[in-house]
């Protein structure tokens, strides 16, 4: 689990609202047709620029910012190049054994894995994989797409309902009584805009977006080591190969 994510959010919204409590009138910060506005013009908004079905798992994708369910890169390391170590030491059928583990591990590994033990050659085993990943990039970059897409349509419907209220503020002058209201769904819908968009919408897209990056460096790293089994290159070499696509530094042993 991601904790950075809940804690960012989480802290950005209480400071927010620690800060209206100690202000007074937390009250007059909640306004229904600001969020009708905002909240709803958003989504409606960013809804019409996806399929329905994509624009759900964009939403849904949240959850992946919080838990994104990708192993550490140095303990994968670790398991890839046990796998090579087995490989170069048993054969390649050895691997037969562990099957169910790769895709446990993850289902493209897995079904990198049964190409090479069922023989398959590594030039038709890269092709298939970067299909695979071809469209698991498209997917991923999708999720974070939606909520860049609301972390732009937010604060544009904010203005929006800014300008609302202006133009029912300008058409009362008459009426004082009508000045409050529009005064509020002025100023607050630009408030909820700017709320959403930099507490919620842009922390998640780059969150997200860093999880499709380190994603996609996982499923390099599972098609440089089927590459380096089938070539039967040392495990320490595919080891080191592997942190240098990681970026990361391995200790001795």
């Amino acid at each position: 689990m991601d904790i950075a994510t809940l804690i960012g959010i989480g802290a950005a919204f209480l400071l927010i609202i620690i800060s209206i409590v100690i202000g007074g009138s937390p009250g007059a910060f909640i306004n229904i047709p600001s969020l009708l506005i905002t909240v709803g013009g958003g989504l409606a908004a960013g809804l019409a620029g996806y399929p329905l079905g994509e624009f759900i798992n964009g939403l849904k994708a949240i959850l992946k910012a919080i838990n994104p369910g990708i192993s550490n890169p140095i303990e994968t390391i670790d398991f890839l190049t046990d796998i090579a170590k087995k490989a170069r030491k048993e054969g390649i059928l050895a691997l037969e054994s562990d099957i169910d583990s790769f895709y446990a591990k993850d289902p493209f590994l897995g079904d990198i894995m049964r190409m090479l033990i069922d023989g398959l050659e590594i030039e038709e085993i890269k092709s298939t994989a970067e299909s695979s990943m071809t469209q698991i990039e498209q997917k991923l970059s999708t999720e974070v797409g939606v909520w860049e897409a609301l972390a732009d349509l937010f604060p544009a419907f904010g203005m929006i309902g800014t300008l609302i209220g202006l133009i029912q503020m300008l058409q009362n002058l008459s009426d004082p009584s009508a000045l409050g209201p529009g005064m509020a769904v002025a100023m607050i819908t630009t408030l909820y805009g700017a709320i959403l968009a930099n507490t919620l919408c842009i922390p998640v897209s780059k969150k997200l977006k860093y999880y499709k990056d380190l994603k996609m460096l996982f499923l390099e790293a599972y098609l440089l080591t089927a590459e380096a089994i089938e070539k039967g290159l040392n495990p320490n070499i595919l080891r080191q190969k592997l942190a240098g696509l990681f970026g990361v530094e391995l200790k001795e042993g």
